[in-house]
């Protein structure tokens, strides 16, 4: 994905296929696209995949789904890209009970995404449209 400003392209890069969040080897790599010139985020890389990725919409925060924990789930790590593309070292958000939030819960962050106002959502309505037989829109709820 281009960055806002159009001065960067991150790209997650594997051995093969496309669907790299399955790719162990999987790696976020960034291009220059002033100077066409690309290179591994070796800061943000880890030792198991480093896969989809958004930009926040000022172009200096990242958001990418990463599986160095366990292997097995995807959890969101954000990083800080400077003006000249550099990342810093990857974190999780601050959780009031982080083992309970990241390492108890069978949840993965496949493709995590910055938003910029609260996102409203009926669990009541989504669960009736999901159990329905018909295929019915959700819609979105507007503040």
């Amino acid at each position: 994905r281009p960055s806002y400003d159009g001065r960067w392209l991150v790209y997650a890069k594997a051995r093969y296929g496309q669907f790299t969040i399955w790719h162990h080897e999987a790696d976020l790599w960034m291009m220059d696209l002033e100077s066409g010139e690309h290179r591994p985020m070796t800061r943000a890389n880890s030792d198991d995949t480093d896969s989809f990725h958004n930009w926040s919409t000022n172009s200096r925060w990242m958001v990418f789904s990463s599986r160095r924990d366990d292997g097995l789930f995807t959890r969101p790590y954000f990083c800080h890209i400077d003006a000249n593309g550099q990342e810093t070292k990857p974190f999780m958000l601050p959780q009031q009970n982080p083992r309970r939030f990241y390492l108890e819960r069978f949840l993965s962050f496949n493709v995590p995404d910055f938003v910029t106002a609260p996102v409203n959502f009926d669990n009541e309505t989504a669960s009736r449209l999901i159990v329905s037989d018909e295929r019915e829109p959700m819609g979105v709820i507007e503040l």
